[in-house]
């Protein structure tokens, strides 16, 4: 919907406080993304292989990714971390926030060049889920990063790591601390929301824009609850050629990602090999000393241990 020229800008304070909100939000969810321990990614013998000689993972476009809720997990749960409003500024705020949360996964699924490429990680090397669907049926392997040695998440790295949020607590968290600070921006102006705007856009327009940018950010974040025992980490890639693979009988996007060590940039920083429950223990960790000895790594300098799951 369009303004007019009668519109009047919102007061600065008020349009700097919105904006301080959106800064202070995402500054509260990267805080979360600090790991305590090594990063795994699971993988079948192929990608491996891969990954050792060429010291890369493969982004994926997330939008490719198996959960038919990625990206939009989160706006279908607006609704529910708001509770009734009551002053007419809660009321107002809850409205924009739900207009946004109604129209932005329609948006965000057909919209084409608003892509976010993902490389996913486990912060657990041995969960059974996670070797039946990307450690070929538990043939295959985890690989151990140490993020804090990853040269694409340190200075003028082009990776962002993310811990994924699945719902409940934390993601209800987010939600209101954003809902409660909008509120307080816009109560001094409470009645008059009417009276503000730009000559192209009325001040619902604007705010459903500010709104749209963190709810946008968070989401990238946000996975559906039944995913949770995933435990995952993402590093996001910034930057670098898109390529494409076949998966799943489609055509999937994807960016290379720079998995070579800050310390050691000839080698990657992995401290861990995980071999699936299914795999043969006694050639799998024979062949896995040989190539890390053979890249570099040493005979030893590579701890290598099995997955203690009964899988058959």
């Amino acid at each position: 919907m369009l303004g007019n020229a009668s519109l009047i800008p919102p007061p600065a304070d008020v349009t700097q406080a919105i904006a301080l909100a959106y800064f202070e939000g995402l500054e509260a969810i990267k805080g979360r993304s600090a790991p305590a321990g090594l990063l795994y990614h699971y993988c079948d013998a192929n990608a491996l292989l891969s990954i050792f000689q060429h010291r890369q993972v493969w982004a994926t476009d997330a939008r490719y990714l198996n959960d038919s809720k990625e990206l939009v997990s989160l706006f279908g749960n607006v609704a529910r971390h708001l509770e009734l409003a009551s002053s007419e500024t809660e009321r107002y705020v809850r409205t924009q926030l739900m207009n946004v949360a109604d129209f932005a996964p329609k948006f965000g699924v057909n919209v084409i060049g608003l892509s976010s490429y993902a490389a996913c990680f486990s912060e657990d090397g041995d969960v059974l889920s996670q070797w039946r669907a990307y450690g070929s049926d538990g043939m295959g392997f985890a690989i151990g990063f140490e993020p804090r040695e990853l040269g694409a998440l340190c200075d003028g790295g082009t990776g962002s790591l993310k811990r994924m949020i699945y719902g409940g607590v934390a993601e209800e968290q987010i939600i209101t601390d954003y809902f409660g600070k909008i509120v307080r921006a816009l109560t001094p102006i409470e009645g008059a929301f009417a009276r503000y705007g730009y000559p192209s856009m009325t001040f619902d327009a604007w705010l459903q824009l500010r709104m749209s940018e963190f709810l946008h950010e968070v989401a990238f974040e946000c996975k559906h609850p039944a995913f949770h025992e995933e435990r995952e980490w993402r590093i996001l890639a910034s930057g670098g050629d898109i390529r494409f693979r076949a998966s799943n009988n489609r055509i999937a996007p994807y960016k290379s990602l720079d998995m070579s060590s800050s310390v050691t940039p000839s080698l990657m920083p992995v401290k861990q090999i995980v071999i699936g429950p299914r795999a043969d223990k006694v050639e799998s960790l024979k062949a896995l000393t040989f190539l890390s000895d053979a890249l570099g790594y040493g005979h030893s300098g590579i701890a290598i241990r099995y997955s203690s799951a009964p899988y058959r």
